[in-house]
């Protein structure tokens, strides 16, 4: 199911897929400069985005989103900006859903997919 999309087309497109621990910030730059047109982030568990504060980078003019434990979940900067796919997986033994807070909003990110 995709919750939110900004044009995203995929026709004749050059596309780094979903691949686990492969989808990190670095990878997805490296594939940008090689050329691909879309770039997939590894699968995120929605209770642990939850968890996380969104932090501005200003060394790395990223935005994080870190957990409690301080090790970041999710890094995305402007240069992938509309060429990102974020992959949001929903964790189904959980009961209840917590509302989605608003630190959540990424702004640039070509689409948000919610996996149930």
């Amino acid at each position: 199911m995709i919750e939110h999309s900004l044009s995203l087309c995929y026709h004749n497109k050059v596309i780094l897929a979903p691949m686990v621990r492969v989808g990190t910030l670095p990878m997805r730059l490296l594939a940008l400069d090689y050329g691909a047109d879309i770039v997939y982030c590894g699968e995120l568990i929605d209770l642990k985005m939850l968890q996380c504060k969104r932090v501005v980078n200003e060394v790395l003019s990223t935005v994080d989103f870190v957990a409690p434990d301080d090790r970041v979940v999710f890094r995305t900067c402007k240069r992938e900006q509309s060429r990102v796919v974020f992959q949001m997986v929903r964790d189904l033994r959980a009961e209840r859903h917590p509302p989605r807070p608003s630190h959540l909003e990424m702004p640039g990110l070509c689409c948000i997919g919610v996996v149930s």
